[in-house]
C-alpha cells in the first residue's frame, strides 16, 4: 500500500461551476507535477521548460485545496468543488484471468524441497481462506505450479511414448502376449525408483520422473533382448525351459556389466549433484538395481507362463 491523497469532486458543485473531472485532472497534474510549455535552445542545446507551483506551495496537503481549477465561469477555487482525503492504498493491483490476485512467496531453507513445504502448508491455506470473503480461492505458483505443469505434459509424452513402443512390439512380434510380456518389465523400474526415492527422502518430481522414463528405456531394452535370446533357442530345438536357463546365464553378465556402470556413473551426481540432479540419480540407481534383479526372473517367468502352450502345440504340430 501507499499513502495517496484522493480528490473527491461534488459532482453538483462542479456542474454549475462548468467543470469536470478532466478539467481538475489536467489543472492538478499540470500544476503539482508539471506541464511542459516549450523549449528554449542554448547552442546546440535543447532544455525543455515546465510550468508547476513552487515547492513550498505543494509540500503541504492543505494548500493544495487552495489551487484554481479553469472552468466556463472563470477560476474556481478546488476547495469550492473538491474534497482532499489521504489514505492508504493499494499501489499496485496485480490481475490473472483478470481477476485480483495476490502472491505470497518466500524461500526455501537448505535441507528442504518446495514441493514438501508446500503440502505441508497446504491445509494451513486452506483454513486461512475459508475465512475470507467469499470467492476468495489460492492456488501454487513457483516451483510448485511449474513442476506440476511439467508432470503434466509429461504425462502426456510418456503416454504416447508408451502407446507408440507398444505399436512398433505389436508390429515385431505380430503377437500382443509378448509385447505385453516385455512391457511388464516398466512397473519394476517404478517400483525400485519409487523405494529409492523414499529411502534417500526425495520428492517424486520433475527430474525423477525424467530419469523414471530413461529408466524405462533401459528395463525394455533387457527384456526384448532376454526375450530374443529365448526364443533364438527354441527355434534351434531347445525345451522352453531350458531355452530359459540357458537366455538367463548367457544375458545375466552383460546385464549386470550394464547395471554397474550406470550405477557407478549415477553415483557422483547422487552423492553431489544437488536438488537438481540427486532425486533423478537416486530413482534411476534403485530403479536400474530391482529391475535388473526382477527382470532376470519375472520376464523368462511371464514368457514361459503365457507362450508354453502355443510352442508346445506348434512343436506337436
Amino acid at each position: 500500500p501507499s499513502y495517496d491523497v484522493e480528490v473527491r469532486i461534488d459532482p453538483a458543485a462542479a456542474n454549475l461551476a462548468g467543470i469536470t473531472n478532466r478539467d481538475v485532472a489536467n489543472t492538478m497534474s499540470g500544476l503539482i507535477s508539471g506541464r511542459m510549455l516549450t523549449t528554449y535552445r542554448e547552442g546546440d542545446h535543447q532544455i525543455p521548460v515546465y510550468l508547476r507551483i513552487r515547492g513550498e506551495e505543494r509540500a503541504r496537503l492543505h494548500d493544495l485545496s487552495k489551487l484554481y481549477v479553469n472552468g466556463l465561469a472563470g477560476k474556481v477555487p478546488l476547495a469550492s468543488i473538491a474534497t482532499l482525503v489521504p489514505e492508504w492504498q493499494p499501489s499496485i493491483i496485480a490481475r490473472r484471468d483478470r481477476r485480483r490476485v495476490l502472491t505470497v512467496g518466500s524461500n526455501v531453507a537448505a535441507g528442504y524441497l518446495p514441493n514438501e513445504v508446500s503440502m505441508r502448508m497446504a491445509e494451513k491455506v486452506d483454513a486461512l481462506v475459508a475465512s475470507m470473503p467469499p470467492g476468495s480461492s489460492w492456488e501454487y505458483g513457483g516451483a510448485m505450479a511449474e513442476s506440476a505443469d511439467s508432470e503434466k505434459k509429461l504425462g502426456g509424452a510418456f503416454s504416447l511414448s508408451a502407446i507408440l513402443i507398444l505399436l512398433v512390439l505389436i508390429t515385431q512380434y505380430n503377437s500382443l502376449v509378448k509385447p505385453l510380456v516385455v512391457l511388464a518389465a516398466v512397473p519394476l523400474a517404478l517400483i525400485g525408483a519409487l523405494v529409492g526415492l523414499y529411502l534417500t527422502g526425495w520428492a517424486l518430481g520433475f527430474m525423477p520422473m525424467l530419469g523414471i522414463i530413461s529408466l524405462a528405456g533401459v528395463v525394455i531394452n533387457n527384456a526384448i533382448i532376454l526375450i530374443d535370446f529365448i526364443e533364438t533357442g527354441v527355434e534351434n530345438g531347445m525345451d522352453l525351459n531350458d531355452a530359459v536357463a540357458d537366455a538367463g546365464r548367457l544375458r545375466m553378465k552383460p546385464i549386470l556389466l550394464t547395471t554397474l556402470t550406470t550405477v557407478g556413473g549415477m553415483l557422483p551426481l547422487a552423492l553431489l549433484g544437488g536438488p537438481m540432479w540427486a532425486g533423478m540419480a537416486w530413482a534411476v540407481i534403485f530403479g536400474l538395481a530391482l529391475s535388473t534383479a526382477l527382470t532376470l526372473l519375472v520376464v523368462p517367468t511371464l514368457y514361459a507362463a503365457c507362450m508354453g502352450r502355443r510352442i508346445a502345440k506348434t512343436n506337436a504340430a
